[in-house]
């Protein structure tokens, strides 16, 4: 697997190796087990690094998985991806191995605007399992959503909870507009605890309500949101259209220069 930008353990690398290992069960590669941060860098810097961090700890901690690495990663090689970016827009990833290996990878990367078409996922998301709400490596279920979408002509889905509550899609979080006021869901449905989600909870007057499936008929406008998208219209789920977007768009330029001016809020 190459990339624009690779650090691995303490070193630039052309391509991620992993020695083969006689134990699988302590092997973070074999079993996809870990868990990762993606970060936006814009002009130089990364937005919001602090969060980014804490959740990293907070979600490395929750399922056991070392963090050993993750200060030479903060001190070295997060700087030389930001520096191989050569000052253009890139994500970079950090991925925490059970194994205790450490990645560190950087590439171009251009914000989407394009609006969004959604389908309901039909197996509902476990909102008490001990991976809800955290970035793990096992993205399987998230993959599967993926290729289901896109199987049927659309960009991603609506994960149910076991509750029938909205909890996120495969990609990001949700925001709904009533009309009036932003909404999206809270965390106890299973949601990922987004940054971009946090911040607009603190700063844009996005309230959390629990939402099931028939008041997605009611709202005038979705959009999903993570660093890595910002804020991103949804035009179409199942048979509705949302036709409001250019409260989206008023948003997601009101977000936009807010975060350029507060690079690490």
């Amino acid at each position: 697997m190459s990339t624009d930008f690779l650090w691995q353990n303490g070193e630039v690398v052309p391509a991620f190796s992993i020695s083969p290992s006689r134990d699988r069960t302590s092997s973070g590669f074999w079993l996809g087990d870990g868990v990762f941060e993606t970060l936006l860098v814009e002009n130089g810097s990364i937005f919001a690094l602090r969060r980014h961090l804490e959740r990293l700890h907070d979600a490395a901690g929750k399922v056991g998985v070392t963090t050993d690495w993750l200060d030479a990663a903060i001190d070295w090689g997060l700087d030389l991806a930001v520096k191989s970016l050569s000052g253009r827009t890139g994500q970079i990833r950090i991925s925490l191995l059970s194994s205790g290996d450490c990645l560190v990878i950087g590439r171009v990367h251009e914000i989407p605007e394009n609006p969004l078409t959604l389908l309901l996922y039909p197996y509902p998301k476990n909102q008490d399992s001990i991976l809800a709400g955290v970035k793990t490596l096992s993205y399987g279920e998230n993959a599967h959503a993926l290729r289901y979408a896109r199987e049927r002509g659309s960009d991603d889905v609506l994960f149910l909870n076991q509750r029938g509550e909205v909890s996120e899609s495969a990609l990001a979080n949700l925001l709904l507009f009533d009309g009036s006021r932003w909404w999206t869901p809270p965390l106890t449905s299973g949601a990922l605890p987004g940054v971009t989600r946090e911040l607009l909870l603190s700063n844009f007057e996005v309230n959390e309500r629990v939402i099931l499936r028939r008041d997605l008929g009611e709202m005038k406008a979705i959009a999903l949101t993570s660093s890595l998208r910002d804020i991103q219209a949804v035009s179409k789920f199942e048979e509705d259209s949302y036709l409001a977007l250019s409260e989206v768009d008023r948003l997601r330029a009101d977000f936009q220069r807010w975060r350029r001016e507060k690079v690490d809020p």
